[in-house]
C-alpha cells in the first residue's frame, strides 16, 4: 500500500504543471507571459511585489481573442482564478508606473508570479475534505483528472491534425483540378491558333 502511494505520488509530481516567475519590469515597461490554454481550463494563480516596493504595478490577463479577462490596478500581493471559454493562448501582462507617493529614483521593479492549470489548479485538500478521502485516494483522484487532461489534449490534437490532414488533401485536389484545367485550356488555346493561322496563310495565299 505505501509503495502504491509513493508510485501515486512521484507520478504526480512528475506530470505537475506549475509555472514560477520572477519578473523585473522597469519603469513604464510592460512584460507578458503566454501560455497555451484548453477550453474549460480552471487557472489560479499569485502574485506579489518584491521589496523595495518602489513602483506600481498594473496585472491584466488577456484571452485568446485579446479580450481583458481580469485587470488588477496597482497589486502588491494577491490570488486570482478564472475558467477558459476558448482554447488559445492566454498573456499574462504586468506593466509599471510610478507611484504618486514615492518621489525617489526608481529604475525597476521584481514581481512574482506563479499559475497553475487544469488538475494542479484544484484544491484538492478542500476535495478530499468534502469527499473524506485518504491520501492514498486523493492521489488516485489526481491522477484519474491528469490522464483525463492528458487523454483530452491527445484528442485535440489528434482532431487537429484530421482537420489539417483533410485541409492539405483539399488543396492538393484544387490544385490538380486547377493544373488540369490550365493544360486544358492550353491545348484548346493551342488548337485554335493552329487553325487561325492556318486559314490566316491560306487567305494570304491566295491573295
Amino acid at each position: 500500500m505505501k509503495i502504491c502511494l509513493l508510485f501515486f505520488v512521484l507520478a504526480t509530481l512528475f506530470f505537475s504543471a506549475t509555472n514560477s516567475f520572477q519578473i523585473e519590469i522597469k519603469e513604464r515597461q510592460e512584460k507578458c507571459i503566454s501560455e497555451e490554454i484548453e477550453h474549460d481550463s480552471l487557472v489560479t494563480g499569485s502574485y506579489s511585489l518584491v521589496e523595495p516596493k518602489q513602483l506600481a504595478v498594473d496585472l491584466i490577463i488577456y484571452d485568446s481573442k485579446h479580450h481583458t479577462i481580469l485587470h488588477k490596478h496597482t497589486i502588491e500581493d494577491g490570488k486570482f482564478a478564472f475558467r477558459t471559454d476558448i482554447h488559445g493562448d492566454y498573456k499574462f501582462c504586468f506593466t509599471s508606473h510610478r507611484q504618486q507617493a514615492f518621489q525617489g529614483s526608481a529604475s525597476s521593479q521584481r514581481v512574482e508570479f506563479d499559475f497553475k492549470m487544469g488538475s494542479e489548479a484544484r484544491d484538492y485538500s478542500d476535495i478530499a475534505t468534502k469527499e473524506h478521502l485518504n491520501p492514498l485516494e486523493t492521489e488516485i483522484r489526481k491522477m484519474q483528472d491528469l490522464v483525463l487532461e492528458i487523454h483530452e489534449e491527445i484528442l485535440y490534437s489528434k482532431n487537429r491534425e484530421e482537420a489539417m490532414r483533410n485541409t492539405n488533401e483539399s488543396t492538393n485536389s484544387r490544385v490538380l483540378w486547377f493544373s488540369i484545367l490550365s493544360i486544358i485550356v492550353l491545348i484548346v488555346t493551342g488548337i485554335f491558333q493552329a487553325y487561325y493561322l492556318k486559314d490566316y496563310f491560306k487567305k494570304k495565299k491566295i491573295l
